[in-house]
């Protein structure tokens, strides 16, 4: 036994040497390609020597591999615990654990179904009875199998081998392992020299270069076309790249009975609307408050006026500039909803924000060096389609401003009335 131990020892290192110093032999190399990795895990059944008191065991064997160059060549390295059962009652089992490096020949690069040879060597820690045989020992294998192609789009593959290994443990033993388990790619495992078809290759060649298009205040519409440069940014814009008027209604924004103090959802409410509108500093915006038709006029105007400045004085705390953000009370003059029922009330008594539109700028004639062309001041001065919209000049349309000039009423609404003014008023909202 002593001399076959030694054969096998000089065969194993020989053979494993040799291995290392070709590792090129019959295989084509791809060394642009990116090296192959694997980990795996498979189950063995270990057909034990005859000399051994234990028959057979099962292990369990962890496995990393990687590519040499970019071949058919890989090297693995791998940890394993085995149980030798001794199918004895008064005797324990027998226990191995160990680690190796194995050196792989695989077809097919191990791309797709390939079929491998291995050769290595380790050491192993064997644990027996009596404890004082317990041992470190040197261990050799040689055997061959297959993967298969990936399966699934994680490219798993399944695994199966069957070893040699001579055991250097107590004078030497002759064992073989049967396993069978997984592997994972853990990089891309694409069919070797997979052609590029030569229509993918024309189309790449006839691709047309496009000039990006910038736009400066990422409202969707580019500079080229963009009538209204500098919208704020988070504001709907129309085709030209102008603002468009929004009527929001301030959904949830609700008061204390019978007061204009904001209740605590009202204001987290009210938190996420000014950092959606804190932006538009350049743009009018105005707060409306409305309310139902219980209580007299009067009282109801007025406490409508306190809630929208109470919103207000809100947004202005969360940073929305206020010289462009107006409050304006206009009580149960604009229902939205049947205040014959309580629920047409609920909808009736809310507040709403509106914001301005803007206007695109007049467009003048240029000729190609971007010149105003001569007698273009008569176009510029087209104040006229201006003074179309001026039909509301004719006596009636033009008589119209005065409803324009009835802030007066909201002047009204705007003395410093407190609460304590409407709590003569009959109870409203």
């Amino acid at each position: 036994m002593t001399a076959f131990r030694r054969t096998a020892l000089a065969s194993a290192a020989a053979l494993f040497a040799c291995s290392l110093s070709f590792p090129t032999f019959a295989q084509d190399e791809s060394p642009s390609s990116e090296k192959l990795s694997y980990l795996g895990v498979t189950g063995s059944y270990i057909d034990l020597d005859k000399d051994r008191l234990p028959k057979d065991g099962t292990g369990i064997n962890l496995f990393y591999g990687r590519q040499i160059g970019g071949g058919n060549w890989f090297w693995e390295g791998q940890l394993f615990t085995d149980v030798q059962e001794t199918d004895e009652t008064n005797l324990t089992d027998f226990y191995r654990h160990g680690a190796g490096l194995d050196l792989v020949y695989s077809l097919n690069q191990r791309r797709t179904f390939s079929p491998f040879l291995l050769l290595g060597v380790g050491g192993q820690y064997t644990d027996v009875v009596p404890d004082n045989d317990d041992a470190w020992d040197f261990f050799a294998n040689a055997g061959l199998g297959f993967v298969t192609k990936p399966i699934g789009y994680y490219g798993l593959r399944l695994r199966a081998e069957a070893r040699y290994v001579y055991d250097d443990f107590g004078g030497g033993y002759n064992d073989f392992r049967y396993s069978a388990g997984i592997e994972l790619p853990l990089s891309p495992y694409e069919a070797p020299h997979a052609p590029v078809s030569a229509a993918p290759t024309a189309d790449a060649v006839t691709v047309v270069k496009t000039e990006s298009l910038v736009d400066s205040d990422g409202d969707g519409v580019p500079d080229a076309g963009d009538k209204c440069p500098g919208t704020p940014q988070g504001m709907p814009v129309d085709g030209v790249g102008c603002g468009l008027s929004q009527v929001i209604t301030l959904t949830g924004v609700n008061f204390e009975f019978n007061k204009a103090s904001l209740t605590p959802d009202s204001r987290k409410i009210l938190e996420e609307v000014a950092l959606k509108v804190k932006h538009f500093a350049d743009v009018p915006m105005e707060l409306e408050g409305h309310t139902d038709s219980v209580g007299s006029d009067s009282y109801n105007q007025k406490l409508s006026q306190l809630r929208a400045e109470s919103v207000r004085n809100f947004l202005i705390e969360q940073g929305v500039p206020g010289d462009k953000l107006t409050a304006k009370g206009l009580g149960e003059s604009t229902p939205v909803a049947d205040n014959g029922t309580d629920a047409g009330r609920a909808l009736n008594r809310r507040v709403e924000l509106h914001i301005a539109g803007q206007e695109a700028a007049p467009s003048i004639p240029v000729d190609a060096n971007g010149a105003p062309l001569e007698g273009a001041a008569a176009p510029a001065a087209e104040p006229a389609p201006a003074a179309e919209s001026v039909p509301a000049t004719e006596p009636t349309p033009a008589a119209e401003p005065a409803p324009a000039a009835e802030p007066a009423p909201a002047a009204d609404a705007a003395e410093p009335a407190t609460m304590e003014d409407l709590q003569a008023a009959e109870p409203a909202q």
